[in-house]
């Protein structure tokens, strides 16, 4: 994922809070002490893009960190400003309106509590909140700091009790990446929610090494990170090889290894493989009996998905996570019966034939080249249907396409040395299933 930029919206903010004017009043703010007031038509407008806004008058340090949250039924956005210039303002989104702010120099800010569009109205809580703000030195299990950098930063990570323990870096103004090394633990996240990181993990005691940073090395804005016990889900253990058994869920802490399972087919199978977490991006390999199938991203969100039909015997299924991260994911596998003219078969060069693909799935077909020479592999399909073929010989890719058949069907013209192939028949994208012809013919 690219890094978010927030120029824009801060810029929006600027202007407009140029717009109000230095009599707007303000009521007084202090760190610990909850404040309740009400957006209505009668607050200043101008602080946010034409909403209605309160304002608050706060005294801060340099470099003092202050967590501003607003609680309660208004739908707000919180903007920090100091001698009428923007400092910095709260990420646009459906949660309760939160900013951690650094104060870049000691003096008086002003804190407006707007609605997010100008129809947003309501009563609400605010409250600032202290912040510990890192400024050298070993972090250590219950710390939360702020922090602000422009080049990545490596930070000590003190253990004294083996555990299970949740390190979290979350930024309104970049993507995050965050990298835990030490002790024999080698573990990396990027999006474990959304653009956040987060890595869930057993440490043992020892000095580990956190490395803050942003989508390709960029980092350049304030990031949260924090470093907490955690107690996993009950009957959840860190996951290892095993059995995956249809139907039956597998829920694990994975540790940034892939694990492997075994599953076995006692017939011809449509298989649907999900695996699914809110803390890891997930990686699916499905290996076996001539097949060989990866994903990343086919399910929800993050999530990964292999849907394909399957001959009767044992597979490998290998759970992994991008960039090594680590957290509790669900692993599960579901069977379903095949339609006769679905899920691919044995082929015969000359003679081609109709089937129907599955939404979301692959067909296979095996077909035999007795001696060398120019061959033409054709895939047509109906509307919405998006063609694309790809050829294997020896478990190796040797030919792949996607509309060279004119619209959206597929061709391959390929000269085939005599042996065995398994053509691989699928929608691009894996949208939507529906009839289609395919054949092998020599030229």
């Amino acid at each position: 994922m690219a890094p978010r930029s927030t120029a824009l919206t801060l810029a929006i903010l600027a202007m407009f809070s140029g717009m109000a004017t230095a009599a707007t009043p303000t009521s007084p703010l202090a760190v610990g002490q909850p404040v309740r007031g009400e957006i209505t038509s009668a607050d200043a407008m101008n602080w946010r893009d034409g909403s209605r806004s309160e304002l608050y008058a706060i005294s801060l340090a340099a470099d003092e960190g202050v967590r501003f949250e607003v609680t309660g039924p208004l739908d707000a956005q919180l903007s920090l400003f100091r001698d009428g210039e923007l400092v910095q303002a709260s990420a646009e989104g459906p949660d309760d309106a939160s900013l951690a702010v650094r104060a870049p120099r000691a003096g008086r800010y002003v804190l407006a509590v707007s609605g997010r569009d100008a129809s947003a109205y309501g009563p609400y809580t605010l409250s600032a909140t202290a912040m510990q703000v890192y400024a050298g030195g070993e972090l250590a299990p219950g710390a939360t700091i702020t922090d602000w950098a422009q080049s990545p930063r490596t930070i000590p990570l003190r253990i004294t009790e083996p555990g299970m323990y949740r390190i979290r870096m979350a930024s309104d103004d970049f993507d995050t990446v965050l990298s835990l090394e030490g002790e024999g633990v080698s573990l990396r996240s990027d999006d474990s929610e959304g653009s956040n990181s987060m890595l869930t993990t057993r440490l043992a005691p020892g000095i580990y090494s956190l490395r803050a940073s942003g989508f390709q090395d960029s980092i350049d804005g304030q990031y949260e990170l924090s470093v907490a016990s955690h107690a996993l889900p009950e009957g959840v253990e860190p996951a290892v090889d095993g059995e995956l058994v249809p139907g039956r869920e597998v829920t694990a802490l994975y540790q940034g290894q892939p694990v492997t399972y075994r599953l076995r087919l006692d017939g011809r199978h449509l298989l649907e493989l999900d695996m699914r977490s809110n803390e890891i991006d997930p990686g699916l390999q499905l290996l076996g009996n001539g097949v060989e199938l990866e994903d990343d991203d086919s399910g929800e969100r993050l999530d990964a998905r292999i849907a394909t039909v399957l001959e009767p015997g044992e597979y490998t299924v290998r759970a992994s996570a991008f960039d090594t991260g680590a957290g509790v994911f669900t692993l599960s596998a579901a069977l379903s019966d095949v339609p006769a003219d679905a899920g691919g078969g044995a082929l015969r060069v000359g003679q081609p034939r109709d089937a129907r693909l599955i939404g979301g799935t692959s067909d296979r077909y095996t077909f035999s080249v007795p001696r060398a020479g120019d061959h033409v592999v054709e895939m047509s399909a109906g509307e919405g249907l998006d063609s694309h073929l790809r050829l294997f010989r020896d478990g190796e890719e040797i030919a792949a396409d996607d509309d060279s058949g004119g619209g959206l069907d597929a061709r391959i013209e390929q000269h085939l040395p005599a042996g065995d192939y398994v053509l691989e028949a699928s929608s691009l994208g894996g949208g939507e299933g529906g009839r289609y012809r395919i054949g092998v013919r020599r030229r």
